[in-house]
């Protein structure tokens, strides 16, 4: 491979990872419905036809942005769950990832908060964003309270709709985030005594 080719490949990842970072915070400001190619464009700094470059239509840009993230949250996800240490510091971890993540990059809030948006626009219906997104979170952190309980470190109740809970709250925080520009008044801690005795 020649000096300019390999170039020409790094320029394109740096644009890819432009467009699709700063797509990802105008969606989750904007929502999909709410979101024109050409004021997108513009808030990326980059020309109507070098976006479509790279996608075809702003619902290619939203899904590819958003499986992306989905893929990333799923393996760690998975990873806390084959952990092998006890449930509750599974969710003291859990929350502790949420509360650096969001902290340390506001891409992780805008993640949760497209979701919201896409559950507003396409529905909760099967093969919607929000659909793929809603359940699996959902089911691993089950298993995880589950396992807390029978452990005795976590609360009594249904372990899905505890998960539920734990998944609004989060994606409440982002959305406040999102549309307030700061994390100053939460207290992330919240999130473990929902689920964790004695916190």
């Amino acid at each position: 491979m020649g000096r300019n080719e390999e170039k020409n490949i790094e320029q394109r990842k740096e644009t890819v990872n432009k467009i699709e970072d700063g797509a990802l915070y105008y969606f989750a400001k904007y929502g999909l419905a709410g979101t024109k190619i050409s004021d997108l464009s513009k808030y990326l700094g980059i020309s109507q036809g070098l976006l479509y470059r790279y996608y075809s239509s702003k619902e290619e840009l939203f899904k590819t942005v958003s499986k992306k993230w989905i893929e990333m949250r799923d393996n760690n996800m998975q990873d806390l769950v084959d952990a092998p240490i006890r449930g509750g510091m599974k969710i003291k971890q859990l929350t502790n990832y949420v509360e650096k993540s969001m902290t340390r990059d506001k891409k992780f809030a805008a993640f949760f908060t497209i979701f919201e948006n896409d559950s507003l626009t396409s529905g909760t219906k099967e093969g919607s964003l929000f659909h793929t997104w809603s359940n699996e979170p959902i089911l691993m952190l089950a298993k995880i309270i589950e396992q807390g309980q029978q452990e005795g470190d976590v609360h009594p109740g249904n372990p899905y709709q505890m998960a539920i809970s734990y998944w609004g709250l989060v994606f409440a925080i982002s959305h406040n985030y999102i549309s307030s520009d700061t994390l100053e008044w939460y207290d992330f801690n919240m999130l473990n005594r929902l689920l964790i005795k004695n916190i």
